[in-house]
């Protein structure tokens, strides 16, 4: 009877360890873990990038995607593919610069399929510029 009774309380000890270690908020511990990694994304975007990238959303993203991937949804549909940001430097035909992005976005690419965005002006074709930069860095 003594066995049965040290059993039972053994038992009854390790079934309350076990609820004291299990409980509390599972959230903050994954909460916690995932800390780290917001650290390692990229940096808030400046009123003059939230521009750019709103300019981009609605002249750009349709062909060269939302990321600058080139993965956009009439991308599929064009060839050449449109540029994807992330490419090398020696892959851009004007170079990943202001200028060199400047100058594809006022007179396109000749015999390929991205066209020229003159219209939109010298203002909203340098917030586009610099926010391509942004997505080529980041």
């Amino acid at each position: 009877m003594k066995k049965r009774a040290l059993l039972i309380s053994a038992s009854a000890s390790i079934f309350a360890l076990a609820l004291v270690l299990n409980c509390g908020d599972k959230n903050e511990s994954k909460k916690e873990a995932a800390a780290p990694t917001t650290a390692s994304a990229a940096p808030a975007l400046t009123p003059e990038l939230e521009q750019g990238k709103e300019i981009f959303a609605a002249n750009c993203a349709s062909c060269h995607g939302e990321k600058g991937a080139g993965d956009g949804l009439a991308a599929a549909n064009l060839n050449p593919k449109p540029r994807n940001y992330k490419a090398p430097a020696k892959e851009w035909k004007n170079g990943p610069t202001e200028a060199g992005i400047l100058k594809t976005l006022n007179n396109g690419i000749p015999g390929g399929t991205m066209v020229a965005f003159k219209y939109l002006g010298d203002e909203k074709l340098k917030l586009v510029a610099k926010y391509v930069i942004y997505l080529n860095q980041n």
